[in-house]
């Protein structure tokens, strides 16, 4: 990718500026158990009060709780949580006095139930005759039963937010087929279900109330949008900027991009999940953490550059001005994280603290200043996990000297202090 010159000078006068501003974090909190998000006296329970009293160090001003939906295979419409019926009311127990727990600490609080699709014997990632579903990518036969089975899905979750005085509520994530649809790269199913969309967050806010906010974790990606035989990049949100912006030649386009806005409109603010790529895996990177920095930032200074163009298209064209918010970023702690990472499935990659702490540092400087990124969501702590007392591959920065105290100075914790370049 060839990024402008003047993108370039610019990300040097971002990178010398003395002070940062403190930006609004939040972390997302993952569990792989019906009962992991507990804080009585088992050894699971001690355990998240630890890891929650080492976030709250970091600046965190809110914990972002992950439930894992799964969907089987990926034309069916059967949605349903992981977690078996019978187990829900204990679920349900542990889990509200976990955010009592949480918000008597200072925390606010999102929940984010988020869909994966297991194959029928519950295999994960599924392929099926060699085509790899994911979330992205589905194509339900029966498009209205499954908008009805994933309300359903939310409906528990929906009533806990209202009840616990939930932040803001994620009501999808990624799930690109199905809200703009995939555009010209796949012609069978060109165009998504926005009006679906619009009915289902009409609904959720119904049982939301007022206060809490609700949003969409629009996927930010390396992914190519095609249209008209041109290309562009960014994966869903940059087929949202299209589907909203550009002039419809027909009638399906235009009652489409209808829908489109509509759907843009139905939220209080938007949701991105980001994921792109800061340079190529054959690249010499430099040791030291300060000079690499400097490698990343003109990649994200372009791309907060083009989110911030695509967020005043969208808002001009559809009448309607929203914020963005980073819902979802990660860097594992691995060599080259900045590297395409969305692919974080191999543990063949050496742990580098280094480049996950200038992997954070090049993203986080191009926001900290703007006014249209009202906050970031880290990937991810594992509570099942103590993995802040061990070197480690993964995506927390707990028990990482050089990324804590990145996210100190950026999240506005204890040590916030001025920054020296």
């Amino acid at each position: 990718m060839r990024i402008p010159q003047i993108l370039l000078a610019l990300s040097l006068t971002i990178f010398l500026a003395v002070p940062v501003q403190a930006i609004e974090g939040g972390i997302h909190l993952v569990t792989y158990q019906s009962f992991g998000f507990r804080i009585d006296d088992t050894e699971q329970g001690q355990r998240v009060r630890r890891l929650f009293g080492k976030i709250h160090n970091l600046g965190f001003k809110t914990l972002i709780f992950n439930f894992r939906g799964r969907m089987v295979g990926g034309r069916s419409s059967d949605i349903d949580s992981i977690t078996p019926p019978e187990l829900r009311v204990e679920e349900e127990y542990h889990l509200r006095n976990t955010i009592l727990y949480a918000q008597s600490l200072g925390f606010q609080v999102a929940l984010r139930p988020i869909l994966l699709v297991v194959g029928p014997n519950w295999e994960f990632p599924y392929k099926e005759n060699g085509f790899l579903w994911w979330h992205g990518n589905i194509r339900p036969a029966q498009p209205l039963e499954w908008f009805d089975k994933f309300f359903l899905f939310h409906e528990r979750f929906l009533k806990l937010a209202h009840d616990m005085g939930a932040k803001w509520y994620s009501i999808g994530a990624e799930l690109h087929s199905m809200t703009s649809g995939l555009g010209q790269r796949s012609l069978d199913w060109r165009f998504g279900f926005p009006a679906q969309w619009t009915t289902l967050i009409r609904k959720s806010k119904a049982l939301l109330g007022n206060q809490v906010r609700i949003t969409y974790g629009v996927n930010y990606t390396d992914q190519y949008v095609q249209e008209n035989g041109q290309r562009s990049w960014g994966g869903e949100f940059e087929q949202w900027r299209h589907d909203i912006t550009a002039p419809p030649r027909n009638q399906q386009q235009l009652q489409h991009q209808a829908a489109m806005k509509e759907l843009w409109r139905s939220l209080d603010f938007i949701g991105l999940d980001y994921y792109r790529s800061f340079g190529k895996k054959d690249q010499h990177y430099a040791d030291d953490q300060i000079e690499l920095t400097k490698q990343l930032l003109p990649f994200s200074s372009y791309y907060a550059y083009l989110l911030e163009k695509a967020q005043r298209e969208i808002s001009v064209a559809s009448n309607a001005y929203r914020k963005l918010s980073i819902q979802e970023v990660g860097y594992r702690s691995v060599e080259k994280c900045f590297v395409a990472p969305y692919l974080y499935e191999s543990d063949k990659d050496p742990i580098n603290y280094i480049h996950q702490a200038a992997a954070w540092d090049a993203f986080l400087r191009p926001l900290a200043d703007t006014k249209n990124i009202e906050s970031v969501g880290v990937w991810q702590v594992l509570v099942d996990e103590d993995s802040d007392l061990y070197k480690n591959p993964g995506f927390s920065p707990l028990g990482k000297p050089e990324v804590s105290h990145l996210f100190k100075s950026y999240f506005g914790g204890p040590a916030k202090k001025q920054r020296k370049n």
